[in-house]
């Protein structure tokens, strides 16, 4: 039963990897290329998501789920709620994306529009709606499964779990690719409805009935639960965790940050039609992310999770080295070359720094998950937002759309830099053993717990 549990588990990110690839792919073109709608508010709009991990959503979630007990149950409560709102929410994007009748808005007349536009302010709820639910489910699946999985075994769940997520993806997409070659705006949101219910169905398969009823309080691990404010002051005070975070910020901010620009970059330096950069990008990159997501993932114990994230770092900073240079030599033999390069990195950099974030929680999954899940969402959420600005300040100082590229995929490579840097500091044991002293001095200080 326990190994068919950890399979379930392992399947909950399908569903996240179809609204997710739905919404960065398909809608995001459909807004700014059919709908005409500014580049700037539509990965403004994308970023929300990442902006309320930042305003404290995950260490909330992460919080209350490691304190609250809700009909016997820590995580699976708030795993349901996240699922919920984000599926519904989901539903109702391309419909009310086709309500919002501004086009080619700048960034200076961007408050006026939202003022007087009251479908984009409808879109704006939506999208916080969406935000909420993914911060708040993926905190608490994350927190469940570095309850359930034990530290010999988290690596290779997380890696089958990012892996299908991707795999889901790159299948879900090209799909979709497929079903709107006629396209029209009923068929996009027949799109977000089927895939919701499709993503409701995985989610739910996965984690109903893993969390055992009142497991807690027949363990005894129920004693001194931190509140919000707590865990704050544990959070700044503790200095081998805020260095952790800043790790995960640089390194999360290399892998993500060419996620939404790929697309516009072969269209606009290369002259891609959408055929080409749909067929091209999304299935070489994410196609060796999946490769070597899995294969790392299963021999993170013998290369050790640092020396995993090192090497991915390294091949990320050549690859997109590579990207760059094939923008400036016009060459597609080239540029493959590079994406494949990057995807490798990528994918082992990604399974190295989430299985750390998983062990990195010294009995206090909620509370450090929530942590490392903020520093990620910030790191996204600069990544996303800043891309178009900057594509849009880069190209308005010197008229070309190379150079605003390669500001982007160079800010990137930085990332990965000053992440390679930081791993020598960063120890699991001096971690843990600052992170007993640290909370017995917030519990003290505050006359115990709750």
């Amino acid at each position: 039963m326990r190994q068919f549990n950890l399979v379930r588990l392992a399947c909950f990110q399908m569903g996240f990897g179809i609204m997710l690839g739905f919404l960065h792919v398909t809608l995001n073109r459909v807004m700014t290329s059919d709908l005409g709608i500014s580049s700037t508010i539509v990965f403004g709009l994308i970023s929300l998501k990442e902006l309320l991990a930042v305003l404290g959503v995950k260490v909330w979630a992460g919080n209350m789920s490691d304190k609250s007990h809700l009909f016997g149950y820590k995580r699976s409560p708030y795993i349901l709620l996240g699922l919920l709102s984000c599926v519904f929410s989901f539903m109702f994007m391309p419909a009310v994306a086709y309500e919002v009748t501004i086009a080619g808005v700048e960034l200076s007349e961007l408050l006026p529009v939202i003022i007087k536009d009251v479908a984009l302010f409808k879109l704006v709820i939506i999208f916080i709606v969406f935000g909420f639910g993914l911060q708040v489910a993926t905190t608490a699946y994350y927190s469940l499964l570095a309850d359930y999985v034990g530290d010999k075994l988290i690596g290779k769940v997380t890696s089958a779990s990012w892996t299908l997520m991707v795999l889901t993806t790159i299948v879900f997409v090209y799909n979709v690719g497929s079903y709107l070659e006629q396209y029209s705006p009923e068929r996009l949101g027949n799109v977000a409805f089927v895939g919701g219910l499709i993503a409701l169905g995985i989610g739910l398969f996965a984690f109903l009935g893993v969390e055992e009823r009142n497991a807690s309080a027949k363990q005894g691990k129920g004693e001194n639960a931190l509140t919000f404010s707590q865990s704050v002051k544990l959070l700044a005070s503790s200095p081998k965790a805020l260095v952790f975070a800043l790790y995960i910020f640089a390194s999360i901010y290399g892998i993500f940050a060419y996620e939404i620009v790929m697309e516009p970059f072969g269209a606009e330096v290369f002259g891609m039609p959408v055929a080409v950069t749909n067929k091209l990008f999304e299935p070489t990159i994410k196609g060796m992310m999946l490769i070597f997501m899995l294969l790392v993932g299963f021999l993170l114990n013998r290369i050790g999770k640092k020396r995993g994230a090192l090497i991915g770092n390294l091949l990320g900073m050549t690859g997109f080295t590579i990207v760059i240079f094939s923008g400036f030599m016009l060459d597609e033999t080239v540029l493959r070359a590079g994406l494949v390069i990057a995807g490798i990195g990528l994918g082992s950099a990604s399974i190295s720094n989430l299985t750390m974030m998983m062990t990195m929680t010294a009995g206090r999954s909620g509370v450090y998950i929530g942590l490392w899940g903020t520093a990620q969402s910030l790191a996204i959420f600069l990544a996303h937002s800043g891309a178009g600005v900057i594509r849009d300040m880069v190209l308005f100082f010197t008229g070309n759309y190379m150079w605003a590229y390669t500001f982007i995929f160079g800010i990137e490579i930085t990332a990965f830099m000053i992440s390679s840097l930081l791993l020598p500091f960063i120890s699991q044991q001096e971690f843990e053993e600052e992170s007993k002293v640290k909370i017995d001095e917030v519990l003290a200080a505050s006359g115990g717990g709750d």
